[in-house]
């Protein structure tokens, strides 16, 4: 009755309400990922952390292949024992970059905090973690762990990998290093989808720049196709960093 109602009011004004088709609207990165992966995808998700990430995927698509990379030990024998009898997540206890190493890891009260940059202790955000996870902004980080680092080339090629149809990348200001690892793969048209934090804040000793990212893989017919922001500037809070998602163009039709 209601909607009657405005429609009716609507013609009188010389206009028509309709229903927007979903395609119409702008979707959500979730969305994009179901409407362009297969039911059954290959993903790396690096940067599993508690497994959020895994989750989600799960629930989003029908049998999608996980190889997941977390260098944090706590982290990672959790999620080995919570996805056990899973036989297509592959839990892998290190992390990616640019060279196979070992490097020194900073583990955080927060551990999705954690990274191979160090933190820096006079910003507003180390304060307000610190005071969420009940410690100070001298001990919010925990400890420095040595962490074995391989590259996803060299990983790609070991685990016989074909195609991956998306990298997702949360690692704290390291995604160049993991793309510069990548180069191989990435010239060879492997890759579908990447997903990417930047982070453009001070919070840690290094922040990233689009350029950062986009000159391993502009040149390889990757183009940008959305940005999911944390606030929109530097000055308007503790975060300024974003989720970013790059189309294979090669790859993806849209």
């Amino acid at each position: 009755m209601i909607k009657q109602i405005v429609k009716k009011f609507l013609s009188n004004y010389g206009y028509t309400l309709r229903k927007i088709k979903k395609k119409d609207h702008d979707l959500n990165f979730d969305e994009i990922l179901v409407k362009y992966l297969p039911n059954n995808p290959v993903i790396f998700d690096i940067g599993a952390n508690k497994g959020q990430s895994i989750e989600k995927f799960l629930k989003i698509f029908k049998n999608p292949q996980i190889h997941s990379f977390e260098p944090i030990k706590d982290e990672i024998d959790i999620l080995k024992k919570k996805y056990k009898d899973n036989k297509n997540i592959y839990l892998n206890d290190f992390a990616l970059g640019e060279k196979n190493e070992l490097k020194n890891f900073n583990i955080t009260a927060k551990s999705d905090n954690s990274s191979f940059n160090k933190i820096n202790l006079d910003t507003d955000w180390v304060k307000v973690r610190s005071g969420q996870n009940n410690t100070n902004v001298k001990n919010y980080v925990e400890k420095i762990e040595k962490v074995k680092v391989i590259t996803l080339d060299e990983y790609v090629k070991s685990q016989k990998i074909e195609d991956i149809d998306l990298v997702k990348m949360d690692t704290q200001g390291y995604e160049d290093k993991i793309l510069e690892g990548s180069i191989e793969t990435i010239k060879k048209n492997k890759i579908s989808i990447i997903k990417t934090e930047i982070m453009f804040d001070d919070n840690y000793n290094k922040y990233l720049n689009f350029i950062d990212i986009e000159k391993y893989i502009i040149p390889y017919n990757f183009r940008i196709v959305g940005i999911d922001m944390v606030h929109d500037n530097m000055f308007s809070g503790l975060v300024f960093s974003g989720d970013v998602m790059y189309f294979n163009k090669n790859k993806i039709k849209f």
